[in-house]
């Protein structure tokens, strides 16, 4: 916990933005922000192991915060390159989205960033979702009412209500990158993948897969019915400097 603050407090924290994309076409829609440490070492310390420290210390809000607000002068220096219909996703902890000013700072976020609300998608886990169904039902409104998009992240890794589910005002499924791995696993391995891609439909939600490494998955996942992509078949995460490069060589 320690070299964490540490870490925070000293700029050794940085985010990578990996790509979306229609998983047809591999035409470019948007970025997630994803939180990397580098220690003294130059060695990376897994997400798993200290973003669940900064949740239990509390220290989650000022990253989650610091996060959002890079993450959109990142689009924001995106749009101004010329790439305006491109969004941004980013993560949302339990502990940010329990916090009593949660609403509140993202739309200042948005509003100190002047980009357009739609193109900001939050992603909150399942099991967010399923904590507090009166205060998530009612959190999930208020930021809809700013104009952002929602997201469930891993999708299918928890036990979800699906009547719950069916009211919560979300725009997109992400299926989790488990599943897409079971894909070619045998006969039975995109069946999870499958029943999450169905359901998205029924809901009239945008579906998108990560993980993606091969085309196998891809082709199959692109038959199934499922929308969007990312993974390292398209792109690892990215250096935020190096966005535009990959955006003028992925662009056709």
């Amino acid at each position: 916990l320690h070299s964490l603050h540490a870490a925070f407090e000293h700029d050794r924290l940085f985010v990578a933005y990996q790509p979306q994309v229609d998983l047809t076409s591999a035409r470019p829609l948007g970025f997630e922000a994803l939180m990397r440490w580098r220690d003294d070492k130059g060695e990376f310390i897994p997400p798993d192991r200290f973003i669940p420290l900064a949740e239990q210390s509390g220290l989650i809000n000022g990253m989650g915060r610091w996060v959002l607000r890079s993450a959109l002068r990142t689009l924001r220096r995106i749009h101004e390159s010329g790439w305006t219909d491109l969004r941004m996703a980013v993560n949302v902890s339990v502990v940010q989205f329990q916090a009593d000013d949660f609403v509140e700072d993202v739309a200042l976020a948005i509003a100190e960033s002047g980009l357009p609300p739609a193109l900001v998608e939050l992603e909150i886990t399942e099991s967010v979702a399923m904590t507090n169904a009166t205060d998530v039902e009612a959190k999930l409104h208020a930021l809809k009412a700013l104009g952002v998009t929602i997201a469930i992240d891993d999708f299918g890794t928890g036990f979800s209500s699906l009547s719950y589910l069916d009211r919560l005002p979300i725009d997109r499924l992400k299926i989790d990158r488990s599943f897409v791995n079971n894909i070619g696993n045998g006969a039975d391995g995109a069946r999870i993948a499958e029943m999450i891609i169905g359901l998205g439909h029924k809901l009239d939600l945008t579906i998108i897969a990560e993980g993606i490494e091969s085309e196998e998955q891809r082709t199959l996942l692109s038959e199934l019915g499922c929308h969007e992509a990312q993974g390292f078949l398209f792109a690892k995460p990215l250096a935020a400097d190096t966005l535009g490069q990959w955006l003028h060589d992925n662009a056709d």
